[in-house]
């Protein structure tokens, strides 16, 4: 992969505590990195950051990721596996685990292991992307995420099973859609798109859960902006910065304050909710 700077040194039997992502990204010269970038990417992984080795025994990556049930998952090949590719999957939450993807028979404490093809099944389970063909319908949709809201999951947790749910689903695709599969505020992103609920999910009658004009299209950074009431926008689709956003994040973000949404007339409605909510004038 290219864009990430310059290369670390990284030698046989050197072992190393953990590191960001960018900084895993110049590894070059060990197969089981260049396969675990790949995974990353392909799967989506929200990646909090890594712990590699190398030794003659094994070459491994544990990349830590932010999930509700998953922990780790380790990447690693080498003569202890036999050549083969062994992925190993440490879950917070072995129950809801099993009860969404079913039982796993290999298991050592709350670490399930698999190879090859087994594994790569597994990181597509537990990926924040999903097919066409596995992707809820709007009535499953409201029944799935409901129960999530009323079970007894903590509220991080439940928002990010609430995105997860909307991510598999069929009102994610059309919100995507209707924008060009490009983020609505920075249309050269096309990558890990967020369809984002104007407004919140919790807070809307039930028409409104799925209709796509309360949904835009954002990437993860803009998404979390809009959801935390530091961006929003007016009638005519023209940005609002909080002032709590300074001009030094905003450059971070690469806002002007000048970049415009197409806002139609429906959901002018849920943009004046949001802006009510955070303290916008409208």
């Amino acid at each position: 992969m290219r864009g990430y700077g310059a290369v670390p040194k990284l030698n046989k039997g050197h072992i190393m505590s953990s590191m960001q992502l960018n900084d895993f990204m110049k590894i070059n010269g060990f197969p089981i990195f260049e396969t675990a970038k790949e995974l990353i990417t392909k799967y989506e992984l929200d990646v909090r950051y890594i712990r590699k080795w190398t030794t003659e025994a094994v070459t491994s990556a544990e990349i830590h990721i932010s999930h509700p049930f998953v922990k780790h998952i380790t990447i690693g090949r080498g003569p202890r596996y036999s050549g083969r590719m062994r992925i190993a999957v440490c879950l917070k939450d072995m129950s809801t685990f099993e009860k969404l993807y079913g039982k796993l028979t290999k298991k050592n404490s709350s670490t399930y292991v698999r190879y090859d093809e087994e594994g790569l099944q597994m990181l597509q389970n537990i990926r924040v992307k999903t097919e066409l063909d596995t992707e809820l319908s709007d009535s499953q949709l409201i029944a799935e995420t409901d129960s999530v809201v009323e079970g007894d999951w903590s509220a991080t947790d439940k928002l990010a099973l609430i995105k997860q749910r909307i991510g598999h689903s069929s009102y994610a695709r059309k919100v995507k859609a209707r924008a060009g599969n490009r983020c609505q505020i920075n249309s050269v992103i096309t990558r890990n798109l967020i369809a984002s609920h104007i407004k919140p999910w919790a807070e809307s009658e039930l028409v409104e859960k799925t209709d796509i004009e309360n949904g835009l299209c954002l990437s993860p950074n803009y998404d979390g902006l809009f959801e935390d009431g530091l961006i929003s926008f007016s009638d005519d689709g023209v940005i609002i910065i909080n002032q709590m956003l300074s001009a030094r994040e905003m450059s971070a973000y690469r806002l002007t304050g000048k970049e415009t949404i197409n806002v139609s007339t429906r959901q002018s409605k849920y943009l004046r909710w949001h802006r009510r909510k955070w303290g916008f004038h409208s």
